[in-house]
């Protein structure tokens, strides 16, 4: 909260000066109540909350000009700003911030549309729901203002905190999360409000509060996002937002959170492609090697400083190729996905081919390629692949993808066996391939990275990849793939301008930056983005006629084999030497199945009793992850919160409460059909492996 005075002036600073003397005389005055309350609120985190007792307990603030009002209420000036933190009637106008920020809420959003020609299950039933939904939507009034009863709010910016107390004297919150950079305004807040009310409220009822404090703007994103996971993905695109105070801290960790949204809402995952991953895991296992871990000092320092250079299918592409040829010697190069067609076209073979999609589209392209052209090529991916990609490789590798099923049943067999071998989960492998060929990067210790063609987006639709690629024939599309109607969000070029993206372009490029953060903290790692498409934030643009690289000729296979030794290992010969009905535990299953389906009845009445319900689903299914059954839990929780969050999105979206919430239970029966077939389906599960169509054959020039 910021006063709105117009500017700072000699008289207005005298008028507050002569006003900040008598408030800090006040404070004197009010010395020991004040004292009183921190001790009160002191005592209270060292037995809600005691990490924040001890963070706090002997914290010595660095803004000092702290006073109190006439009122008897505490302010801050900002010497930021040059304006006190609040008028000089805090309280009064905290509330009139509050009754206009319920009047007018601000939330997240995602509108699930029903998706055509998806013959999985998980559609079918999807699309059940949201049939439901237009049904039980006619004559019900929507929702404006922030109903009485909210399932997640985020708060940026507590400030001494007589926002936050009013706020929840006027809407019950399921699950708050509490972001201050600040902690002189936190520290100060103990002095200011009762903060025992707001914590015995906050747990109780399966009710939760997250302190975020101290937290840098560009953290906050991922540290919620851990506490999300455990609180459920289902309320993440239905989650209230309110800004306590502008600040530059406040301004960029919203900023952030709204650019790194995507994370949140995509990715879940679901039941079908789950039973995919785990028979294509399963039929792969023995044709190949995977990854593990043994320590940084396994390779010698001339490989890890050797440039790598990962290679899109973007229109940036074509504007390197010279440049590729030119450095081809002193470089390692990694293709994604279907640009490995294109560089054969352009004689150019890379060192390394990366594929992250399990459809079997995803290897159909590597029948317009030369045996002797693939052979020499490393393929390497992860766990879920279809199996045939293993047949067109001389040599191979997979990591295990995490959150997949397969990667929880080789893991915990393994383990089970005694088999103590760091096998490697490739994080931010998804959505696409370059964020599988990133994540082969980090777990090599490269040091030096060049992205060409990993455009991310386009300038213009009718050129969204390489013109030599095979979504082109004769300068046309080719038929395989065209993103004229494609719903496109606008982004920052990496050397200015605009660029279009799809929802999954944009969600690689989040990816990209949240993995680039971490790489940016290891010493001597540098890396640059050649492409002319959309900025990688944490990459350094650089324009291809000003790439220098001095560095001397390469032995390639030398190299590759020596990652191959140090990286990759044999498969787990526990997981290898037992049935999948063994390993899958379909009546397990079953128990667990039959239990989500329970508990939806005349009982439940209000839109906290169904958030309360799904909570508890959630719970059940999220404690499988600490159990012999974390694979069950991978297979649930993908279908689980999208059939959540529908039935979420519908409570918020109607005004009458008790009529919504008896509607609502039309939207939990498709929820409750999927259940009854998925333990079927599992026992069917190492038959699952993607059969494909001709599309990919039919229409794409590779």
């Amino acid at each position: 909260m910021q006063n709105k005075a117009s500017g700072p002036n000699l008289e207005h600073a005298e008028a507050f000066l002569a006003s900040f003397k008598k408030g800090a005389e006040r404070l004197k005055d009010n010395d020991q109540d004040l004292t009183d309350r921190y001790i009160k609120n002191m005592t209270v985190f060292s037995q809600f909350m005691p990490h924040i007792y001890e963070e706090l307990k002997d914290y010595r603030p660095k803004k000092r000009f702290i006073y109190m009002e006439e009122s008897g209420e505490l302010n801050l000036f900002r010497e930021d700003i040059g304006f006190p933190l609040f008028s000089e009637n805090p309280k009064s106008q905290a509330q009139d911030k509050i009754e206009y920020v319920l009047s007018h809420p601000t939330k997240t959003f995602l509108n699930l549309e029903r998706s055509l020609n998806n013959e999985s299950r998980h559609v079918f039933f999807s699309n059940k729901i949201l049939d439901e939904i237009e049904v039980q939507s006619e004559g019900l009034e929507k929702q404006v203002e922030w109903p009485q009863f909210v399932g997640a709010a985020i708060v940026f910016g507590i400030e001494l905190g007589y926002q936050l107390e009013l706020l929840l004297s006027k809407r019950d919150i399921k699950h708050l999360y509490l972001y201050e950079s600040d902690l002189d305004l936190f520290h100060y807040s103990l002095y200011s409000i009762d903060w025992q009310d707001i914590l015995e409220t906050c747990n109780r009822d399966g009710r939760t509060i997250h302190f975020f404090l101290g937290v840098q703007p560009e953290e906050f994103t991922d540290t919620y996002l851990l506490q999300l996971q455990e609180n459920g993905y289902f309320l993440a695109p239905e989650t209230y937002l309110f800004m306590g105070y502008n600040s530059p801290e406040n301004d960029k960790a919203f900023d952030y959170f709204k650019k790194h949204y995507v994370r949140q809402v995509m990715g879940w995952g679901f039941f079908d492609d789950a039973l995919i991953g785990i028979a294509q895991g399963l039929r792969s296992l023995p044709k190949t090697k995977v990854a593990h871990f043994q320590g940084r000092d396994v390779l010698p320092k001339w490989v890890t400083d050797i440039p790598v250079f990962i290679l899109g299918n973007g229109p940036s592409l074509d504007q390197g190729i010279e440049l590729i040829k030119e450095v081809r010697e002193q470089v390692l190069l990694i293709s994604c996905g279907s640009t490995i067609n294109t560089l054969s076209k352009l004689g150019v073979t890379p060192d390394i081919h990366v594929d992250i999609e399990r459809m079997k589209q995803t290897v159909d392209k590597f029948s317009f390629l030369d045996k002797e052209y693939l052979n020499g090529i490393w393929g390497l991916t992860a766990n879920v692949m279809h199996p045939d990609f293993f047949d067109y490789f001389g040599r191979s590798g997979m990591g295990m993808k995490p959150g997949e099923a397969i990667t929880s049943l080789i893991l915990s067999h393994a383990r089970a066996k005694g088999d103590d071998k760091n096998y490697v989960q490739l994080n931010y492998c998804n959505p696409i391939v370059a964020n599988l060929a990133l994540s082969y990067v980090h777990l090599f210790g490269f040091n030096s990275v060049y992205y060409l063609g990993v455009d991310n987006g386009f300038k213009d639709k009718n050129s969204h990849h390489s013109v030599h690629s095979g979504y082109y024939k004769d300068g046309k599309e080719s038929g395989f793939q065209s993103f004229q109607d494609a719903k496109l969000v606008e982004r920052e070029g990496n050397f200015g301008g605009t660029i279009y993206a799809t929802g999954i372009m944009d969600t690689s490029r989040v990816q990209l930056e949240a993995l680039t953060r971490s790489l940016n903290k290891r010493r001597n790692f540098d890396s640059f983005n050649l492409s002319d498409g959309a900025k990688i934030e944490g990459v350094t643009p650089l324009l291809m006629d000003d790439v220098l690289i001095t560095d001397p000729k390469i032995d390639h296979r030398r190299a590759i084999d020596l990652l191959e030794s140090a990286f990759f290992t044999d498969p787990p010969a526990a997981v290898l030497d037992q049935t999948p009905d063994t390993l899958i535990s379909v009546e397990d299953f079953r128990k667990i199945s039959k239990l989500l389906q329970e508990g939806w009845n005349e009982s439940i009445k209000t839109r906290e009793d169904v958030c309360n319900l799904l909570w508890t689903y959630h719970r059940d299914i999220y404690f499988l992850r600490g159990s012999v059954h974390r694979h069950i839990h991978d297979l649930l929780i993908g279908s689980f919160t999208y059939s959540a969050f529908l039935i979420v999105q519908f409570l918020f979206n109607h005004k009458d409460e008790a009529e919504t919430v008896s509607r609502a239970r039309h939207l939990f029966t498709p929820w409750c059909e999927f259940l009854e077939e998925m333990p079927s389906m599992l026992q069917q599960a190492s038959e699952y492996v993607d059969q494909g169509n001709d599309h990919l054959i039919t229409f794409y020039n590779g």
